[in-house]
């Protein structure tokens, strides 16, 4: 018989897509990430980021929504229909987008700063 832990790691991710501009978090996040045999992508830019989506084909997708090129809120809709079935976090340091992201499609959302604890729980 299955446990419930036993069905949330055998869904865990294996590949995760971070978009975020921050490139320091990026790279925090990845290797917090890589420390659990998790594949991780980075992209600096929504225009970046949908690229390597097709490309990689994440499991998981860490959005911020202030980016150089437009807000990740305006893109989860269109990453949940080309992603492949990725699973879309919303992260951002405007607590008050939390209702618009879950709405958009988002499958959660977490505040910035982003614990190391959040994100164990989505891996």
């Amino acid at each position: 018989m299955k446990t419930a832990s036993t069905n949330t790691k055998m869904n865990a991710p294996k590949r995760v897509l971070i978009i975020d501009d921050e490139e320091e978090l990026c790279l925090l996040l990845g290797a917090f990430l890589r420390k659990r045999n998790i594949r991780v992508d980075y992209a600096l830019t929504l225009r970046d980021g949908l690229l390597k989506l097709a490309q990689a084909q994440p499991d998981l997708i860490l959005l911020d929504n202030n980016l150089p090129d437009g807000t990740g809120l305006e893109k989860i809709a269109l990453m949940r229909e080309t992603g492949h079935g990725a699973r879309v976090v919303m992260m951002s340091a405007m607590n008050n987008l939390k209702e618009k992201a879950l709405a958009a499609g988002a499958e959660a959302f977490l505040e910035k700063p982003v614990s190391f604890g959040a994100i164990s729980h989505l891996v």
